[in-house]
């Protein structure tokens, strides 16, 4: 904990009530969705642009780090802090400052969640493309941060590709606004994208400016199932091939499939090795014909079923199996790591099957999800962190994947960043040379190295 005249500082600026302080409440910001863990000297919440300013300049006064942190989803241990310096919360800086319908942009403060623009947007026909799995309570500063992705992100991309501009604090206290929020064309240097996916080690998100995207006149949903996971990379690679881009593809193994269904009773055959699920939108008649394309990928590829929802209730049914996944997968062991690895889409089935084959050496459950259109794939590790052996089997499992994913031309993250989590595997990933170059931007921005340092650089 902080010393108490610090804390009395802290309270100066957000108000005691926006400080947590006793060993208690400081331990449930102690962690986040990862298995990392690291008690900080305090916790503040601060609600306004210049609070934060006010918080930086006094925790360079005293020569404190600063880790921001969103709702705590983050799965690489990117949101708590990993030398007891101060986490600045910003769930409590959450208002939509505005939704403009005319030229489709939305302007958030960094606590809103995503779920909650998506609910802002909808009545004037429009959407914020990124959906992460986690969206009713994952943060839009902490999806910028991430440069988080999710089911759309086949056809949309992941978040960067719908950000304007930014307002951000940086370690020196200054506040500088990034991008146009006039027009997507800028001549600027583009700062905007550099801070999406940063991890908060350049600064901290306290405004942005979000494109909107129009809602599809027509949204057709549909499953399929294979009795391999090879037809299932096969199709998928078919049905990009004849210029079908999905809104959603995603896929499921056996060990999902067969969680999922003892989770819900939905019926799903338990000898399949693959499910992909698939999402199409756009107007009817393309619709119509798109959907033609795909049901005949489905039967070029040997798929032993399929089923295109008849109406928004079947619809979804069908979604709520793939956003049930790690609740249904969490009943099989009491931890687990998640992976977020991305391959070329034409390798997707090839890292499918050996993830699974290396789990299986080491006596691992494996349960994978992947969002087949873009190649990002999900292998999760559940085992008995009570269980030396488990955890020694989990690591070792780690480790291999890891490996055969860059080996197959892959990335170790698409995602869920780099965090701690991934920390060991960055210089495997990259040359020398770029991660200089990397941290000569780390330390452009922040010399005293003092904003979520350890994370994302070696």
């Amino acid at each position: 904990m902080l010393d108490k005249k610090i804390i009395r500082e802290l309270a100066q600026i957000v108000g005691r009530e926006n400080i947590l302080s006793s060993k208690i409440t400081l331990t449930t910001y102690s962690y986040d969705s990862s298995p990392f863990f690291g008690m900080p000297g305090a916790v503040v919440f601060p609600t306004s642009t210049e609070e934060v300013v006010e918080v930086v300049k006094l925790a360079n006064k005293y020569g404190i780090s600063l880790t921001p942190r969103g709702a705590g989803t983050c799965l690489s241990g990117g949101a708590i802090t990993s030398d007891e310096g101060i986490i600045i919360s910003l769930t409590r800086f959450n208002k939509i400052l505005e939704i403009n319908p005319v030229d489709k942009v939305a302007v958030v403060e960094p606590g809103v969640t995503n779920l909650q623009v998506q609910l802002a947007a909808r009545p004037y026909g429009l959407m914020f493309a990124p959906d992460p799995g986690s969206q009713n309570v994952a943060t839009i500063g902490g999806n910028i941060a991430e440069n988080a992705g999710g089911m759309r992100g086949v056809k949309y991309g992941c978040t960067k590709e719908h950000v304007l501009g930014l307002e951000v604090v940086l370690p020196s206290g200054e506040v500088i606004r990034t991008g146009s929020v006039n027009s997507q064309l800028t001549a600027e240097v583009d700062l905007t994208h550099l801070f999406c996916g940063s991890e908060g080690i350049l600064g901290i998100i306290t405004k942005a400016w979000l494109v909107l995207s129009p809602l599809s006149e027509t949204v057709q949903t549909m499953t399929t199932t294979f009795a391999s996971i090879e037809d299932a990379g096969a199709c998928v690679a078919e049905i990009i091939a004849n210029g079908v881009i999905p809104t959603a593809m995603e896929i499921m193994d056996n060990t999902v499939i067969k969680a999922v269904d003892d989770y819900l009773n939905l019926g799903f055959p338990r000898d399949a090795q693959a499910l992909l699920l698939l999402e199409i939108d756009g107007f009817a008649k393309d619709v119509e014909v798109q959907v033609a394309t795909i049901i005949n990928a489905f039967k070029n590829n040997n798929a032993l079923s399929y089923k295109v929802a008849q109406n928004e209730e079947e619809r979804q049914e069908l979604w709520i199996a793939r956003r049930s996944v790690n609740g249904a997968l969490g009943r099989l062991k009491p931890a687990n790591i998640v992976h977020d690895i991305v391959v070329p889409r034409d390798r997707l089935a090839t890292m499918l099957k050996r993830s699974a084959e290396i789990a299986k050496k080491y006596g691992v459950i494996n349960g994978q999800v992947a969002h087949a259109g873009d190649g990002n794939i999900h292998p999760t590790l559940y085992f008995d962190h009570r269980n030396p052996q488990e955890v020694e089997g989990v690591e070792k499992a780690c480790d291999e994947i890891i490996k055969e994913t860059i080996a197959l031309g892959g990335s170790i993250s698409g995602e869920h960043g780099i965090g701690l989590e991934k920390l060991k595997y960055v210089p495997l990933a990259f040359s020398q040379p770029s991660l200089e170059y990397m941290k000569k931007i780390k330390n452009s921005f922040d010399p005293e190295n003092k904003f979520n340092p350890g994370k994302l650089l070696p």
